[in-house]
């Protein structure tokens, strides 16, 4: 229940309405009715009456998860389907992971309202120099067109990841760190010059990418 709350907070915060009429969850397994409709950047809501239930679509969105997404409730409760505020005019199908077989149905979003744009960011590595990155990590741009939570930002040498971290950010410029781990610090010392790569795993919007050479 906390954390169904607490995303129906986020979403709140960010000044984003929610859909009239609910999706329901009944105690027989099944949604109370085939079709939902939402006009677009609207967030659609997931009322469970009995059972456990959550409204999972089945497209993938552009961070490879689900295009929407809500938490898994129980009876009496509700929570935002989160990820349907940027959804643009059409049909979208979805389900409960929980009973895949018998909970189906499509979400009809209108030409009515408009869209909430995607969260994006765009990175750049501040770090240039090697010993003071081995030491106290890396320092990554960051610019974002809204307030992201739970992004990842995962730091590579090659294919090798060596640092992540998972952060909240507000809209606008800011610089987070990225700590190094154990052998991302080792493989860097036995450098002169590394080419780093850090990637942002943006929730609901496209991964961003930003390379740099530390020496």
């Amino acid at each position: 229940m906390v954390l169904a709350l607490a995303i129906a907070g986020v979403v709140l915060a960010a000044g984003v309405s929610f859909g009239a009429a609910p999706i329901v969850g009944t105690a027989d397994n099944m949604y109370s009715a085939p079709t939902y409709t939402i006009d677009q950047g609207e967030v659609a809501q997931l009322q469970v009456t009995g059972s456990t239930h959550n409204a999972t679509a089945h497209p993938a969105g552009p961070d490879g998860k689900a295009l929407f997404r809500s938490p898994t409730i129980s009876g009496g409760q509700t929570a935002a389907v989160d990820g349907t505020q940027y959804l643009t005019a059409g049909n979208y199908t979805f389900f409960c992971t929980i009973h895949p077989s018998t909970m189906q149905a499509t979400l009809t979003v209108t030409n009515s309202g408009t869209p909430v744009a995607r969260p994006h960011a765009d990175l750049s590595l501040k770090s240039k120099k090697l010993s003071k990155a081995v030491k106290k990590g890396l320092l990554v741009g960051v610019t974002t067109n809204t307030t992201v939570d739970g992004a990842t930002l995962t730091a590579m040498l090659g294919k090798a990841v060596i640092g992540r971290v998972t952060v909240s950010l507000a809209a606008g410029p800011q610089v987070e760190l990225v700590k190094l781990n154990k052998a991302g610090k080792s493989k860097l010392r036995a450098r002169s010059t590394a080419k780093v790569t850090v990637t942002a795993n943006v929730p609901f919007g496209s991964p961003a990418t930003a390379k740099g050479k530390l020496s």
